[in-house]
């Protein structure tokens, strides 16, 4: 299965470089997937445009002195597409509003707020967030906006 940094990872595969937008995934249906994705988190989509990843896989059920396990069968080709669109369901699931864009606006990565407050607003603070807040401090000293 998809862990939630592969998941983060793959949403976060293109990144803004010196004010470009730039490409590190090379699998088409990968790029695909990522950007319905993205689309569905801007709420830009209905989270249906997800469906089509999952067309052929179920969940298996097994027990053992440990519990109920679930295994998910389907294409092999395509199982990593839907174990994506399933940590996407996961995530949103169990952490509700925690999954979302990184408040940079020119930034075009994504986050996961572990943080118990629920504040976090960048993807990272050595880049983004060092960066808006010396923005913020400049403005409030020239007397201008953002």
């Amino acid at each position: 299965m998809i862990r939630e940094d592969e998941f983060l990872m793959l949403l976060n595969s293109a990144p803004v470089i010196d004010g470009v937008v730039t490409e590190t995934l090379t699998d088409v249906g990968l790029r695909r997937l990522r950007e319905d994705l993205r689309r569905v988190i801007l709420e830009e989509a209905e989270p249906s445009v997800l469906a089509p990843y999952l067309t052929g896989f179920s969940k298996r059920p097994s027990i053992d002195a440990e519990g109920v396990h679930w295994t998910l069968t389907g294409p092999a080709d395509r199982m990593p597409l839907a174990e994506i669109v399933l940590e996407w369901s996961r995530v949103t699931t169990e952490m509700p509003g925690r999954l979302r864009p990184c408040g940079n606006p020119e930034c075009n990565k994504f986050l996961i707020d572990h943080s118990k407050p629920n504040t976090a607003r960048w993807c990272s603070m050595a880049s983004c967030g060092n960066r808006m807040k010396a923005r913020r401090f400049q403005a409030r000293h020239s007397g201008a906006s953002l």
